[in-house]
């Protein structure tokens, strides 16, 4: 008897209770990726959806016909022990939506009119944030120490680039996690701990970094000296650093961005540059890959158009590794691409784009130690 083929995952379920779904299309579209949603807009139809127990809840303070606050304390009552996510939609801070904070009834509040793009990262956030302990927990001891301290790192961080520099104790924290970002390189948890990170929507932090691992991981498949691998697991652990100084709009928008927003985006290497510039004067290598990882052999990369000959070895292995984490991680708008299909794409770009034999070393990496296991979609 032939087998029977193996039925598709079951898509978590969202229930997305609001009397204006036409304002939330493009969070909806892109929510579809990952959730089965149901949508309802008044008091009994969001009574019978929240009851069936689904995985995650929207809901709107006022509803027509309807009390959204009422819903999320039934909504609470009902998910009783379990990890689903519930998000509070309200114009603006209330006492009311505050109160629910305080006493845990919802795990998050959206206030205000945010665009899709800031409304999904804080979707994102809130709905990690409830089962992260969970997912990190069934990582290896080495593996969940390193994405916890690494947690820690990006938020430190996060306050020194408004600040607009890396003093000399963010650099301490950085070379402290990549020094665990290195041992970690060397251990079989590794693959599942970048399964992991794929699923993670903060991203800025779960491409940073996997990008630290994968360079630590090729500088020892290359066989570089320690000094070096932690040299390149700092890097990776930096190189998109500027991005904390694009607007939260722009990182997190769905779909395609404007002129006038891609040019803000392209700006990214320029302001992370700029972040380590000093804090980093003695390693130049670094602070050339912050800058000119978006570079191309043939000139037509940015900041400041490097061309072959030009771009610095160090810049040349980031770009290779930030191009396939950035196309095999799971993004708001996108699920993750297989590992295989990004191979092709990055196939076609070798020579014009990527340095080739840096890229032939790092597939081989990939390839042969299987360390980037296939994704789940």
């Amino acid at each position: 008897m032939a087998d029977r083929p193996a039925s598709p995952p079951r898509k978590p379920r969202l229930v997305f209770c609001t009397s204006r779904p036409a304002r939330y299309a493009a969070v909806l579209n892109t929510l579809r990726e990952t959730f089965a949603i149901t949508v309802t807009g008044n008091d009994s139809t969001a009574s019978d959806a929240i009851e069936s127990r689904p995985d995650a809840v929207i809901i709107e303070d006022q509803l027509v016909g309807g009390d959204g606050i009422w819903l999320a304390q039934q909504a609470h009552a009902l998910r009783g022990d379990s990890r689903r996510t519930l998000i509070m939609v309200a114009p603006k801070q209330t006492l009311q939506v505050g109160r629910l904070l305080e006493e845990g009834v919802i795990d998050a509040a959206i206030v205000g009119a945010p665009e899709p793009g800031e409304f999904l990262e804080r979707f994102w956030r809130a709905h990690g944030t409830a089962t992260e302990d969970e997912a990190i927990g069934a990582l290896s001891a080495p593996a969940s120490r390193v994405i916890r301290d690494s947690r820690q790192l990006f938020t430190r961080l996060e306050g020194m680039a408004e600040s607009g520099a890396i003093d000399l104790e963010g650099r301490r924290l950085v070379a402290t996690a990549a020094a665990s970002v290195v041992d970690l390189a060397g251990d079989p948890s590794v693959a599942p701990m970048l399964h992991q990170l794929r699923g993670h929507h903060d991203n800025t932090f779960a491409h940073s970094l996997r990008v630290g691992i994968l360079m630590a991981s090729f500088g020892r498949a290359i066989g570089v000296p320690q000094d070096q691998l932690r040299l390149m697991a700092e890097t990776g652990l930096l190189h998109d650093i500027g991005k904390m100084q694009v607007p939260l709009a722009i990182l997190a928008k769905p779909g395609s961005l404007t002129e006038d927003e891609r040019r803000v985006m392209n700006l990214h290497p320029v302001f992370g540059a700029d972040l380590v510039q000093d804090g980093y004067s003695d390693l130049p290598a670094l602070v050339a890959a912050v800058r000119h990882h978006h570079e191309k052999l043939d000139g037509t990369g940015y900041p400041d158009g490097q061309a072959r000959g030009q771009i610095h070895e160090m810049s040349l292995c980031t770009a290779v590794v930030d191009i396939f984490s950035a196309l095999t991680d799971r993004r708001d708008y996108k699920p993750p691409m297989e590992r295989d299909q990004a191979f092709d794409i990055m196939d076609s770009i070798v020579g014009t784009h990527l340095e080739p034999r840096l890229y032939k070393r790092f597939r081989e990496l990939v390839l042969d130690t299987e360390l980037v296991e296939e994704p789940l979609v």
